[in-house]
C-alpha cells in the first residue's frame, strides 16, 4: 500500500514538474560589456586611368558596330580601332535619294499642270476681248432704231463679259499662288529628304574610327556597365573607346547602397587585386556619388561609385580593367558599449530594449550612437553588464 501511494505521489510531481517547464519561457539574452567597435564597409570594383584621352562614336546617327579591334592591345595613332556596318546605312541612303527624285518628278508635273492651266486662261482672256469687240462694234443705243429690251440685251452682254474677264484674272493670280504653295511644300518634303540623304552619306564616309593616340586601348562602360560589342547599336557622341594614361591610375570602388554608411572624402582604403591577392595596396576616397545607381541592366540592386587615389602604383601589376576588392576604414576601433541590432525596436520615435531584471524582462528607453551592419553603439540608456532580450519576450509586466 505504501509502495502505490509513493509511487502515485512521484506520478503527480512529474505531472506538475513538466506542466512548470512547459511554461518556462526560453528568451536568448546578451550581457553587456565594452566591445572593440569599428565600421569596416567592404565593395569591389577595377582599376582605371585618371587620365584617358576618350574616342567618341562619329557621325550624326546611330550605327552597327560590325569590328572592334581586341581590347588591352598596344595601338599607334592612325590605327583602326572599330567600324561600323554600312549595309543599313546605305539601304536607307538610297531610299531618301529615291524620295527625292519622286519629289522632284511631283515637282516637274505640278509645274506642266499650272503652266497648262495658264494657257487655258490666256486663251479664254483673248476670247473674251475679241467678244468686247464685238460688243461695242455693234453697240446698239438709239430707241429710234431698236427695241428698248434690244438696248438692254446689249448692256447684259457687256457686263456678262466684264464679269468674265474679272474672273479670269482672279483666277490666274489663284493658280499662281496656288502653284506657290504646291511648290512650297513638295521643296520642304524634298530638303527633309535632302538633309537626311546628305546625313547617310556623311555616316558611309565615318564608317571607321582611328586612334587618335599611341597606347593601350581600353574600351568605355555605358552607365550599365555594358562595353560596346559587335552587333551593338551605338548613338553619336558616345565613348566607346579611352586611352588611358598609365602613369596615373586609380580605383574605381562600388559600395551596396545599405552597406554605405557615413562614406566621405579622405577615408583610408585598403585594395587587393583579384589577379594577386596576395598583394596590398592602400589609397584614399577622393570622390563619392551623390546617389546610387545600378550597374547591371535588369537588376534593381544599386551602389555608390567611389573613386579612390592610390597611395602605391605598380605598372607591372596594374592595369585598366583589373578588378579589384576594397575594404574601407569608417571608424577605427575603439571599446563601445554596443548591442546587436536585432534587439533595437523602435516606437512612437523611441528607441528602446528589453532588460532583464530577476526573472523578468521590461522596456527601457536607449539613445543610440553609430552602428555598422551588425551593431550599434548605446550612448544612454545602458550600463556594463546589463542584460537584454535578443528577441520580443511574451510576457512583460504592465508596469514599465
Amino acid at each position: 500500500m505504501k509502495t502505490i501511494s509513493y509511487s502515485l505521489f512521484l506520478l503527480v510531481c512529474l505531472v506538475l514538474l513538466t506542466a512548470c517547464e512547459d511554461k518556462i519561457e526560453t528568451i536568448p539574452t546578451y550581457s553587456i560589456q565594452d566591445t572593440e567597435f569599428e565600421i569596416r564597409v567592404s565593395g569591389f570594383g577595377e582599376i582605371e586611368a585618371a587620365n584617358a584621352q576618350r574616342i567618341l562614336t562619329p557621325g550624326t546617327q546611330a550605327m552597327a558596330i560590325a569590328w572592334l579591334a581586341p581590347e588591352n592591345t598596344i595601338v599607334q595613332k592612325g590605327d583602326v580601332i572599330a567600324r561600323f556596318d554600312a549595309q543599313q546605312i546605305i539601304r536607307d541612303s538610297r531610299n531618301e535619294e529615291l524620295e527625292m527624285l519622286k519629289l522632284q518628278a511631283d515637282i516637274v508635273r505640278s509645274e506642266a499642270v499650272q503652266v497648262q492651266q495658264q494657257n487655258d486662261v490666256v486663251s479664254d482672256q483673248v476670247f473674251v476681248q475679241e467678244e468686247f469687240a464685238f460688243v461695242d462694234r455693234f453697240a446698239i443705243d438709239d430707241l429710234r432704231i431698236y427695241s428698248q429690251l434690244e438696248i438692254i440685251d446689249t448692256l447684259q452682254n457687256r457686263d456678262f463679259l466684264e464679269a468674265k474677264d474679272e474672273f479670269l484674272d482672279w483666277k490666274g493670280g489663284s493658280l499662281t499662288q496656288q502653284h506657290e504653295s504646291e511648290i512650297a511644300v513638295l521643296d520642304i518634303q524634298k530638303n527633309s529628304h535632302k538633309t537626311k540623304f546628305e546625313r547617310f552619306q556623311s555616316a558611309l564616309s565615318q564608317l571607321e574610327v582611328v586612334a587618335p593616340y599611341s597606347g593601350l586601348l581600353v574600351y568605355e562602360k555605358d552607365r550599365r556597365g555594358e562595353k560596346p560589342s559587335v552587333g551593338q547599336t551605338v548613338f553619336p557622341g558616345r565613348p566607346i573607346a579611352k586611352i588611358p594614361n598609365l602613369d596615373d591610375l586609380q580605383a574605381k570602388v562600388f559600395v551596396l547602397a545599405n552597406d554605405a554608411i557615413d562614406l566621405t572624402n579622405d577615408l583610408p582604403v585598403n585594395i587587393r587585386l583579384d589577379a594577386f591577392p596576395d598583394k596590398k595596396f592602400d589609397g584614399y576616397i577622393t570622390n563619392v556619388s551623390a546617389f546610387p545607381r545600378s550597374i547591371e541592366r535588369g537588376n534593381p540592386v544599386t551602389y555608390y561609385e567611389i573613386t579612390v587615389e592610390l597611395n602605391q602604383q605598380d605598372s607591372e601589376i596594374m592595369q585598366p580593367g583589373r578588378k579589384l576588392i576594397a575594404d574601407i576604414q569608417v571608424k577605427t576601433a575603439s571599446e563601445r558599449l554596443v548591442i546587436p541590432l536585432q534587439s533595437i525596436h523602435h516606437e512612437n520615435g523611441q528607441s528602446y530594449v528589453y532588460l532583464q531584471s530577476g526573472d523578468v524582462f521590461f522596456k527601457s528607453t536607449v539613445s543610440t550612437g553609430i552602428k555598422n551592419q551588425f551593431l550599434v553603439e548605446i550612448t544612454q540608456g545602458l550600463s556594463r553588464g546589463d542584460t537584454i532580450a535578443l528577441s520580443v519576450p511574451t510576457q512583460i509586466p504592465d508596469n514599465n
